[in-house]
């Protein structure tokens, strides 16, 4: 496998996916041939930060993006929010890690949903902090409109408040397989796509 990770507590479903019994988040591994986004993004942090916003704006909105170190590679993690299709309510939160290589690219995803009650760690951080400001200007590209709006809620100062919420586990899921993965060294070795 590409990149291997921590896959304590979940179920292996195929050569490439495992769920979570307990919440359903879901893992995935691919590789995909081809280029990810504009090469240019990797060498201007602001150039990174608008163009994924403006590519995530008509599914959603970009919550983080940033360069972080997997298994010793340079890779793009990602943070977004999506409506959720598949129930009448809610959205989905799906985190990535990016490692753009020539000829492919691989990708670590992880995916959690809103079940149940949804949007209660959106009302009650607007029933703390009040409706004045909920919502801002996104921060990558202030002139951009985003299908979901980008709101004070998603701050990962509130992560603690709630624990269980699939923000709140997409956001820790980055953080501890950021430190532990481990990328195929014939992988890592490929040129970066950048250079």
């Amino acid at each position: 496998m590409v990149i291997s990770f921590n896959t304590a507590g979940l179920q292996q479903q195929d050569s490439s996916t495992w769920t979570d019994p307990r919440t359903g988040d879901v893992a995935v591994v691919k590789v995909v041939e081809g280029t990810p986004f504009p090469v240019e993004w990797l060498h201007d942090q602001h150039a990174l930060r608008r163009g994924f916003a403006g590519m995530y704006a008509e599914a959603g909105c970009l919550i983080e993006v940033d360069l972080a170190n997997l298994g010793g590679v340079t890779a793009v993690r990602q943070l977004i929010k999506v409506p959720n299709n598949h129930a009448q309510s809610g959205q989905r939160f799906l985190a990535s890690f990016t490692l753009a290589k020539a000829p492919n690219y691989a990708q670590l995803m992880y995916m959690a949903a809103e079940h149940g009650m949804s949007g209660l760690r959106e009302a009650t951080l607007m029933a703390q902090l009040g409706f004045d400001n909920w919502v801002m200007p996104h921060p990558f590209d202030p002139q951009l409109r985003t299908k979901l709006p980008f709101h004070r809620g998603d701050d990962p100062a509130f992560d603690a408040q709630f624990p269980d919420h699939p923000l709140t586990r997409v956001r820790a899921w980055t953080w501890n397989v950021g430190r532990y993965a481990v990328v195929d060294p014939g992988f890592a070795a490929l040129p970066d796509r950048w250079q």
